[in-house]
């Protein structure tokens, strides 16, 4: 029988997590704020075999329009809600995919956490323009080591990226060894975001990626250099694994990029671009391109999905990028806008 034990308080310790049901029946999941990003939690979650129960909206209105595009899009009518505390009470769902503006973030993980759900959070694990960076990193700390025997992760999608990026690599000219130099650039057509929050938004992503082709590791105080303008952010700094050679990085990220978006990165000059459509099945997925030949894999955003749902199943040990790795992200990420330069 399916049951979650809760604790005293909803920020307190969680002392049981929902029991996952046996091999062949469904996951329970709901997702928090589920248009956006959220939609395609959505998505890939029905896609993974999951049964989206639930999502929260911010009003009345966007419930209702959220939730025809849901059943417009994938065919889903999940229950919609627009109190999340509500929707954890009469649900009890075995999965919290959080997608709501970062500034909720932290209230809404914490209370899927008290529920006893397994999680996965989108970046920035926590963002609010009111709060100094030492107050988010506070609470970024608290959601990664609250403790837990559920199953708890973070939506850096990009840490998949390197298998595909060597495989293609070896067939452009061979392995481009140990990282010493690292570039991304990343746009988006978004345009609602400007100076810092183009920052905020974007840069998760390449800032992992690094971590995934290097390791864990550090900035080198004093090596740290962003500037950022109405539209972008550009960072220098030498990054320091615990094992190998110093990596010197470039991040590029941009918004507003209404016409077209570059994406690219790479290791040691051999770059690749990304970009993302659907195969001859209709099928989303990544492609990979270097001096004219391309290589496809499954989607980043799938794959990120796939190995949360998988974790949570106890299918593999742990999902592509656990709750703690988005807390050391964040302090990196943000360690840099310390002494952002604007432009």
């Amino acid at each position: 029988m399916l049951h979650v034990v809760r604790s005293a308080g909803r920020h307190g310790l969680c002392i049981a997590v929902r029991e996952v049901p046996q091999m062949g029946e469904q996951l329970s999941a709901v997702v928090i704020g589920a248009s956006g990003i959220g939609k395609q939690h959505a998505k890939w979650l029905h896609t993974l075999g999951c049964r989206v129960d639930g999502f929260v909206g911010s009003s009345p209105d966007s419930v209702n329009a959220t939730f025809a595009s849901l059943r417009e899009s994938f065919g889903i009518e999940p229950v919609g809600y627009t109190d999340v505390g509500r929707m954890l009470d009469e649900i009890q769902p075995h999965i919290v995919n959080v997608c709501s503006p970062p500034k909720f973030h932290y209230e809404n993980y914490m209370a899927a956490h008290a529920a006893g759900c397994h999680i996965l959070c989108e970046k920035p694990l926590t963002w609010d323009e009111d709060l100094d960076i030492a107050t988010l990193n506070e609470q970024a700390r608290q959601m990664a080591e609250a403790p837990t025997q559920a199953v708890r992760a973070v939506n850096t999608q990009y840490v998949s990226a390197p298998p595909a990026y060597y495989e293609l690599c070896e067939r452009t000219g061979g392995h481009p060894g140990a990282p010493e130099k690292f570039f991304m650039q990343l746009e988006s057509r978004h345009t609602n975001k400007t100076y810092e929050r183009v920052w905020v938004d974007i840069a998760t992503h390449p800032i992992s990626m690094l971590i995934a082709f290097c390791g864990p590791g550090e900035i080198v105080p004093g090596s740290g250099r962003l500037a950022v303008g109405r539209e972008y952010g550009h960072a220098h700094f030498t990054y320091q694994p615990v094992d190998g050679p110093p990596c010197e990085a470039e991040v590029l990220v941009r918004a507003w990029c209404t016409e077209g978006t570059a994406r690219r990165f790479g290791i040691n000059d051999m770059l690749v671009d990304y970009a993302g459509r659907n195969d001859e099945n209709g099928v989303y997925c990544t492609y990979l391109s270097r001096e004219g030949v391309e290589h496809k894999s499954d989607d980043f955003m799938y794959v990120s999905l796939k190995r949360f749902v998988d974790a949570v199943r106890g299918d593999i040990a742990a999902p592509l990028a656990d709750i703690a790795s988005g807390y050391t992200n964040q302090l990196l990420h943000y360690g840099l806008m310390e002494n952002a330069t604007i432009e």
